[in-house]
């Protein structure tokens, strides 16, 4: 039996077109970047428009050299699967993935609205109903996921984007775990961002999905309270706190919203909830009419503004106040025969749709 929350929105079927050749398929050249948007360990989240349609894009342009001296290959190619395979309308979707020799280039849909952290630094914190919608999609997001054999292991802030209604989307699959079944029930590699981690990743145990019901609940502390639930400038201090330490209950928020909080947040594992069915029931979300959000009807309690297609306004001016650099454009001084099997993509759909405008 499928999980309900797949039921509406889902995507046609898409063909993967692997291990295309570059000159075949989509080159960098296709593209006018407008606009730097974001920055990640590997390189940047590029505005950018595919010249032959006019459309927009989110361009992410990942070095390869960089990846592979810190050995996330596997993670990179991962991620590219994840997004691929997603029929989910809460992450972020992927229209084309292509390389070039030092560069890996995938070019998703345009989220206009921004991060969540960058709305959670503007405002400090979210009101209940502001912050239950957000923890609602997010939820189905996750739901998604883990019913598909996936631990996102590095859900926080930065990774959850608003599109232009105000509507959830998941991104940046770099640290997710795919494969999780009944075989391979746990994973054991130690990643994460330091103030979401659960517990059990830090005592390096096996650990399964029950992780992101923590991050669930540090991120859902964060939009109610301004701070991640154990944070400190110390980094080993957050360690120490998430192992030992339980939250103490919010003096701002509801009754039952602090109760989720308590129990997402439980430092065993097997103390805490971890099925997104015990969160749906749980009675901060009584009203919560899980149907209409699951296909999107559910009104988004903020729409950020958006001028236009182009509108880079929602995201930190010091990555779109950031000069266009050319060399990172386009020109790779030393390319390198490296080559990442199985990472080339097109979504024939959009492609059949851009044809059509052609």
């Amino acid at each position: 039996m499928g999980c309900p929350c797949f039921k509406s929105e889902d995507r046609p079927e898409k063909e993967s077109l692997i291990d295309a050749s570059p000159i075949k398929g989509l080159k960098p050249e296709d593209f006018n970047i407008i606009k730097i948007i974001g920055r990640g360990n590997f390189g940047k989240v590029c505005l950018v428009e595919k010249k032959n349609t006019k459309e927009f894009y989110a361009m992410k342009i990942l070095k390869k050299k960089l990846i592979e001296n810190r050995g996330q290959r596997i993670h990179t190619i991962t991620e590219r699967k994840i997004l691929e395979n997603s029929k989910s309308p809460f992450i972020a979707r992927l229209y084309y993935a292509f390389q070039t020799p030092s560069k890996l280039y995938m070019v998703m849909e345009y989220l206009r609205g921004g991060e969540l952290f960058f709305h959670l630094t503007q405002e400090r914190v979210f009101n209940e109903l502001r912050a239950k919608f957000y923890i609602g999609e997010i939820l189905l997001g996750l739901e998604y996921l883990h019913y598909n054999g996936v631990i996102y292991r590095d859900l926080k802030p930065d990774n959850v984007m608003l599109d232009s209604e105000g509507h959830v989307r998941l991104t940046d699959f770099g640290l997710s775990k795919s494969g999780i079944d009944a075989d391979n029930p746990k994973a054991y590699t130690f990643c994460g961002t330091a103030e979401y981690l659960a517990p059990e990743i830090l005592k390096s145990q096996g650990y399964d999905q029950a992780v992101d019901f923590w991050s669930l609940g540090a991120l859902m502390y964060l939009m109610l309270s301004g701070t991640p639930p154990h944070y400190s400038k110390n980094r080993n201090e957050i360690y120490k706190n998430i192992l030992t330490k339980p939250i103490e209950p919010l003096l701002n928020i509801s009754e039952d919203g602090n109760d989720l909080l308590i129990k997402l947040l439980k430092i065993d594992p097997s103390e805490r909830i971890h099925t997104a069915a015990e969160v749906k029931s749980h009675p901060w979300f009584m009203k919560t009419n899980w149907h209409e959000m699951s296909e999107k009807k559910t009104v988004p309690p903020f729409k950020p503004k958006a001028r236009g297609q182009t509108d880079t306004s929602n995201f930190d001016r010091a990555f779109t106040s950031e000069k266009l650099d050319e060399s990172f454009e386009y020109n790779e001084l030393s390319p390198s025969p490296n080559h990442f099997s199985g990472f080339t993509y097109k979504d024939i759909i959009s492609i059949a749709a851009a044809s059509n405008k052609e």
